[in-house]
């Protein structure tokens, strides 16, 4: 059960849930989760130890069993092996071999007896082996150490053990057995409740391993009447089958021979059109780069794309190619759609006419002093509002059409293309390297301000318009919300009047700047990559708390625009136009250059902004205030008189806005 769902049930109960109560509430929730999920893990991970603990417990309990060693023995010797050189599994493996030389020599006893070493106790019982064992490495370290090896290869103790006995194995031995009294721990108990759970854990998975067996063995018993009665459908109906998958595998190489077909008069057909663009003039080439980016960049923009006459020209060039594979396997002597014979001499006939046509047209172009001079006559024809149009979409597809947007600027004013000309021929290169050179030459490129430049009209692109249109000042009247955008704003306004009292914003600017950035369009994405309802660009909504694509939730980027719009009214001494000015151009440039530089686009941006605000006018306000300060350090008037004059234009505007004081 997650935070919503324990929140929703507190709502139908008559509880009235705040957002910072939601808050905290969802953080509690997700604390006690996490708090859980580390219990579970801690107790699985207490499990694997305690399953651990209990095997190594087992394995001493039979091991005990089998050399007649206590557990408590085998621990203090397996210690007293690693503190004097060896390890505790070499001093058990070499205690298994001394039990296993008494259990297999009748004499043994009385071998290790004559050895010195004392095998039973007052009572006569056979003392614990660990014992034994600890006696026969105090006599053997009394023995040159040949002699001891050898004895200690008769009794199945390693080399390694020899040495370590004869270094002493014998204190630590007892240090062991003085540390698990204090401690309190007794291994033989515990080795006993060990051996226990895991002959437990060993019957249950015995148990489990049954059941399973059973389980599956039933399920194989009914499967083999079901696999039987599959055997006999496909049996009884082979034909049928066999039918089938004939006819798929014939469609399926049908279908490979079709799309390989296509990929190789595709290929055909890119090496015929290579061959053509070789043998085009430079000039040509170029021109018809420049058409294709066109037609490009009019298709990524223009969702009616393909009623338009350029999409019904590109459908055209697809049936067209259609149609030419089908001519080309008709003359390969394939099977064809078409019966080409009774069309080849008119094929013949238009493919000669075209050639003519090609021949004219070069012939004409040269004779009128090449493109350039086609360019004119053409731009003649189609400038005015119809370059416009162009300009408007092509300006939003990215800045590398720069040339070609210098291009179609010029058609609009080719009285000024004569003096390009004359610049690049002084520089002795191209018009179109020389306008990419002009480009690079301004600091920073402005593109409007570049075909102002070029064409004498002064174009600019505004937030929550379409395209590109020449800039009237406020002649085109207050942004507008789509159908959508008003729709959203509307259910969105308590929450901005919230945001907008916190933060002390005046009445209506959250909204105003949502519907000039984005026309109320949640999703909007502008070419310089702006996000959401204020185009909010990501590492300024990254500084603002937003993270992955929270620009896009409207509530998370009104509470970063809001936050936003806070801190550059604070910046600017509480100026309204200033801040606005800022949120567009950003504020570096207006501190920088001052509100006299701003290009035409932020010029238009403050008063649209402002136009839609309730009660507010766009005139200048004007007003002088003096403040007595007497005495105190220069540094602290001054700053006493800059917070001053932020209170008081705060107030004025808050005056102006609402109508009292």
């Amino acid at each position: 059960m997650n935070a919503e769902t324990l929140k929703d049930f507190l709502i139908s109960l008559g509880f009235d849930v705040d957002d910072v109560g939601a808050r905290k509430f969802e953080n509690v929730v997700a604390g006690v989760t996490a708090n859980v999920l580390k219990l579970g893990t801690v107790v699985e991970a207490a499990a694997g130890t305690v399953l651990k603990i209990a095997a190594g417990l087992d394995d001493l309990y039979w091991a005990s069993q089998r050399t007649g060693a206590s557990v408590a023995g085998i621990r203090a010797l397996g210690y007293a092996a690693s503190q004097t050189g060896s390890n505790a599994e070499a001093a058990r493996g070499s205690l298994e071999s001394l039990a296993r030389f008494m259990r297999n020599n009748p004499g043994a006893e009385g071998f290790l007896n004559r050895l010195g070493v004392q095998t039973r106790d007052a009572s006569g019982n056979m003392r614990d082996m660990s014992a034994v064992f600890t006696g026969v490495g105090q006599q053997l370290s009394k023995m040159p150490y040949y002699r001891a090896n050898q004895y200690a290869q008769m009794l199945g103790i390693d080399e390694n053990t020899l040495m370590a006995m004869r270094r002493g194995m014998g204190t630590f031995s007892a240090e062991y057995s003085a540390m698990a009294k204090t401690i309190g721990y007794n291994a033989d108990q515990a080795a006993v409740g060990s051996n226990r759970f895991m002959t437990s854990l060993r019957d249950f998975s015995a148990m489990a391993g049954m059941a399973r067996d059973k389980i599956g063995s039933n399920l194989a018993n009914g499967l083999a009447g079901s696999i039987d009665s599959l055997r006999k459908q496909i049996l009884d109906n082979f034909p049928k089958i066999e039918d089938t998958i004939t006819r798929g595998v014939r469609g399926l190489l049908w279908l490979a021979d079709t799309i390989g077909r296509v990929v190789f008069r595709l290929i055909q057909a890119a090496g015929d059109i290579r061959e053509w663009w070789n043998e085009l003039d430079k000039g040509t080439q170029q021109l018809i780069e420049i058409f294709g980016a066109l037609v490009f960049a009019w298709k990524l923009l223009n969702s009616a794309f393909l009623t338009s006459p350029i999409g019904i020209i590109t459908a055209l060039a697809g049936g067209i190619l259609l149609l030419y594979d089908d001519y080309k396997t008709w003359k390969e002597g394939g099977k064809s759609l078409i019966d080409w014979a009774k069309w080849e001499p008119d094929i013949e006939k238009a493919i000669a006419a075209i050639k003519t046509i090609i021949s004219w047209l070069g012939e004409g172009v040269k004779a009128v002093g090449g493109w350039n001079n086609v360019l004119k006559g053409l731009a003649t024809y189609v400038a005015g509002a119809w370059a416009v149009k162009m300009l408007s979409g092509i300006l939003r597809v990215s800045k590398g059409f720069g040339p070609i947007l210098a291009a179609m600027a010029a058609i609009n004013a080719w009285n000024k293309v004569g003096s390009v000309e004359d610049e690049a021929k002084k520089r002795g290169v191209s018009v179109g390297q020389y306008l990419i050179d002009r480009q690079k030459e301004k600091t920073p490129f402005s593109l409007s301000s570049w075909i102002q430049e070029v064409t004498g009209l002064d174009f600019s692109l505004h937030a929550g318009n379409e395209g590109l249109f020449p800039s009237r000042g406020m002649a085109s009247g207050k942004p507008r919300p789509t159908k959508e955008g008003a729709a959203l704003l509307g259910w969105l306004s308590p929450t901005l009047d919230k945001l907008e009292a916190l933060y002390h914003l005046p009445d209506g600017l959250l909204k105003s700047v949502a519907i000039t950035e984005s026309a109320g369009n949640p999703n909007a994405v502008s070419g310089a990559g702006a996000q959401g309802l204020f185009q909010l660009m990501p590492g300024t909504a990254r500084d603002l708390g937003l993270r992955g694509n929270e620009a896009f939730d409207p509530i998370k980027s009104a509470q970063a625009a809001a936050k936003y719009l806070a801190q550059l009214l604070k910046a600017n001494g509480g100026d309204l136009d200033k801040t606005l000015a800022s949120y567009n151009w950003g504020i570096g440039n207006v501190q920088k250059y001052g509100m006299g530089l701003m290009p035409q686009q932020t010029r238009e941006y403050v008063p649209k902004v402002l136009s839609n605000m309730p009660g507010h006018t766009t005139h200048k306000l004007e007003q002088n205030n003096t403040y007595y300060i007497y005495g105190g350090d220069p540094k602290e008037i001054g700053r006493e008189v800059g917070q001053r004059q932020v209170s008081a234009n705060a107030q004025v505007m808050r005056t102006n806005q609402n109508g009292r004081g």
